[in-house]
């Protein structure tokens, strides 16, 4: 005997403006993830963050770009990061060096270290 399941009907819940902010003063204020905190509620995770972006609208903290720097800015810091990157270079060379005699086996004159 077969028996027959009915397609359960998709509707879409409606959330009023309150249970949205409170579902997201929630989420920020538990310091949990968005699945823990949607699974609690009953939602899906997505939703939570589509009504995060919702609410910082499109000139949100992401819309905000940092002002261009200068020719000058950008050549000084290129300079800063070349010595950077020649102390660090020369810093390596040093430690290679000294790993190498650090682990070389003393000469035959020389007493071994008793540890």
């Amino acid at each position: 005997m077969k028996i027959q399941l009915s397609k359960l009907s998709r509707t879409t819940a409606r959330y009023t403006e309150e249970y949205k902010q409170e579902a997201l003063e929630l989420w920020r204020a538990s310091g949990r993830s968005a699945a823990k905190v949607a699974a609690e509620l009953g939602i899906r995770p997505p939703l939570l963050y589509r009504w995060a972006s919702l609410e910082r609208g499109p000139n949100g903290p992401k819309a905000e770009h940092k002002p261009r720097r200068s020719v000058e800015e950008l050549e000084a810091e290129i300079r800063r990061l070349r010595a950077e990157n020649a102390k660090l270079l020369e810093q390596r060379e040093v430690l290679k060096k000294s790993l190498g005699i650090l682990s070389e086996a003393p000469p035959r004159g020389m007493p071994e270290s008793t540890k």
